[in-house]
């Protein structure tokens, strides 16, 4: 056992070992004053980020308000750079269709302010761009009906679109009169705005009969699993006991929509699909026991998908291509 007296010496590994410890623990004291006396990064991005703006609608929300209702809150304004405050998780959905602002505001019933709902007024900057928006919003069976061609109803809410602008009227509860006055709002701002240009050309090529009410819709990207097909239009049909869907979406040139139109026969001959006989220029494909049709005329690509038969496809494809060239907007643009 070594004595008091006895002495120990430092070896130089120790040493190097103490200062580097001595090192380590001066970089944790240097850390722990930097994060003292600066602002967390995230923190720094929120203090940054612009202030929600008041609404600079051309017209006020207010003003639109009918009888029953009264105001509860100021407009919001929300662009590209704070619309993720407002429906955070959502934001990317209304990028992706061409966002431009939303409006918000709240409003409550004259005869009892704890009845209120909340009106999100999303400019899209086209009409295009607002159906794209409704259509994908859209789910499950839904009632139908309300201010617009293009609008339905849930227990507690009411979802359109109107010319550029794609409406939600969300009701804090479940309530026929707060309902009947979200409607009645969702009116007002209608007839404000005036006259629906969502009536584009794809939408009016779909014929009516065997159409599935409220089932068009605009797929914005790789429709049916097809990577690069976008901007589709299609309507839901009941024929001949199936459900078969109809699409159309039109390109820059003919030459785009036939090139679309081949990459679309590819991709279910690559999936297995066998080619059967059928009109010049028209694909018709058998595939998991349906029937795939599709073809190009001038510059929209035209096609059924999951038809029970061949004729069946066939003659709704037809029925398409005869009201696009009824219209005439079918020529050829290179």
């Amino acid at each position: 056992m070594a004595t008091a007296s006895e002495t120990y010496t430092i070896t130089r590994m120790e040493r190097w070992v103490g200062f580097g410890i001595l090192i380590v623990l001066a970089a944790i004291a240097f850390g722990i004053y930097t994060a003292q006396n600066q602002l967390n990064p995230a923190v720094t991005a929120r203090q940054m980020m612009p202030e929600s703006k008041k609404a600079d609608n051309s017209f006020s929300l207010e003003a639109l308000a009918p009888d029953q209702v009264q105001t509860l809150s100021s407009p919001e304004y929300f662009d590209p750079q704070t619309l993720p405050d407002k429906i955070n998780g959502k934001a990317e959905l209304y990028f992706s269709a061409g966002f431009a602002s939303l409006t918000a505001q709240r409003f409550s019933l004259a005869t009892d302010p704890t009845l209120w709902f909340e009106i999100f007024i999303y400019d899209m900057g086209t009409a295009r761009n607002a159906f794209s928006v409704f259509s994908m919003q859209r789910r499950g069976d839904l009632e139908a009906g309300g201010p617009t061609m293009f609008s339905y109803a849930t227990p507690n809410g009411w979802f359109m679109a109107h010319g550029r602008y794609y409406l939600e009227l969300v009701c804090a509860e479940v309530s026929k009169p707060l309902m009947s006055a979200a409607e009645a709002m969702a009116s007002a701002f209608v007839d404000k705005v005036g006259a629906d240009a969502a009536n584009v050309t794809e939408m009016t090529l779909f014929p009516i009969e065997g159409q599935v009410t409220g089932s068009r819709s605009l797929v914005t990207s790789d429709a049916f699993g097809i990577t690069g097909f976008n901007q589709v239009f299609m309507a839901h049909y009941q024929l001949n006991g199936a459900d078969i869907t109809a699409y159309v979406a039109r390109r820059e040139s003919d030459t785009l929509a036939r090139s679309t139109a081949g990459m679309i026969r590819d991709f279910y001959l690559e999936f297995g699909g066998t080619l059967l006989e059928g009109p010049e220029d028209v694909a018709v494909i058998d595939i998991l026991d349906t029937i795939e049709v599709v073809f190009s005329q001038g510059q929209y690509v035209i096609g059924v998908h999951e038809a029970p038969d061949k004729e069946t496809a066939l003659m709704l494809a037809e029925q398409i291509r005869k009201r696009l060239q009824e219209r005439g907007d079918d020529k050829t643009k290179s």
